[in-house]
This record gives structure tokens, sequence and C-alpha cells, in this order.
């Protein structure tokens, strides 16, 4: 069993590697440049530079908005990869509700990620008045869906689905509340 996992593994990974060879979009820092920091991609230059800051170790509650276009089927956070897992939950619920992934797939949910209804102004808010001390939100999951109006490539929240900057919406509500 764990030979035929191990074999499953290995060609949904080379698959994927010519996927993302085939549809490659080249991405530029001329389009949305780096932000330059203290830091450098190194241990050392993390552990000389960063301190945690007091807020962060006296904070004993906070809250993650892990919140995308997964949430369109509800059943997990990797569903955009495990609804192609011929057997498994999210591929049998996708299969009864939208048919089978190679028909109607992740990038066939893109656009049922409305977030109509949608409220970071109440939902932080409420997260505040529930003793939440600090907020994060998700950016981008693996299922590479920018939650932003990213300028690398057109799969994200501003140029489909919901037609809104997610995180900016987040940011502010934070901000707001402190």
């Amino acid at each position: 069993m764990k030979k035929i996992f191990f074999i499953v593994g290995a060609i949904f990974a080379m698959v994927q590697v010519t996927l993302a060879q085939a549809y490659q979009v080249p991405v530029s820092e001329a389009d949305e440049p780096m932000m330059k920091g203290t830091f450098t991609p190194t241990w050392e230059s993390l552990e000389s530079n960063y301190k945690v800051p007091d807020w962060f170790k006296n904070a004993k509650f906070g809250i993650w908005a892990h919140w995308g276009p997964q949430c369109v089927e509800g059943t997990g956070d990797w569903m955009a990869r495990s609804m192609y897992i011929e057997g498994s939950r999210e591929y049998r619920y996708h299969v009864e509700h939208y048919g089978h992934p190679s028909e109607f797939g992740f990038k066939d949910l893109l656009p049922l990620f409305k977030a109509e209804k949608w409220n970071p102004d109440k939902l932080v808010a409420f997260y505040k008045k529930i003793g939440a001390q600090y907020f994060f939100a998700l950016g981008n999951h693996h299922d590479n869906f920018d939650l932003w109006d990213s300028k690398y490539q057109p799969w994200n929240s501003m140029n489909m689905g919901p037609k809104k900057d997610i995180l900016a919406g987040w940011a502010a509500a934070a901000k707001k509340y402190n």
C-alpha cells in the first residue's frame, strides 16, 4: 500500500512539474518588486536581526483567517489538491456536486468564490471583542490564488472571483481595531 502511495505521489509530482513548465508565467520584480529589508535569506540573518516583539510575547490568543477559494466547497484547506486524488473525500464531494475534476476543476470553482457576505470589519471587531490580541490573514495558499491585486499573475481576487482585494480589506479592519 505504501508503495502505491509513493508511486502515485511521484507521478503527481512529475505531472505538476510538467504542468508548471508548460504554463509558466514569467515573474519579474519590475512588475511587483520585493520589499528590501533588514534580513537576507539566511538563518544567521534571522538569528542576529530579529527580536520577538513584546506584544507577541505577551499575547495569549490570536486568530488566523485561513479563507479563500478553497472555502467554496468547504471540504478543507487542501481541497484544490485533494479534489484531484481519486477516491479522496474531497474528490468524492467534488464529483457529487460539480462533476469530474477533468471537466470542472479548481479553476472553474474560482468564479464561485464571490465573498459577497464577507465583512472584515464586523469579523475583526468580533475577534477583538472575544479577546484576540493579534490577527493573521492568508494571502496565498497552495492553490497559487493571490488574495490581493497581484501583478505577478492573473490568478488573483481582483481579476476573478470576488473582484476584491481581500488582504486590503483584512488590513484595514485589523488596523481599525488595533
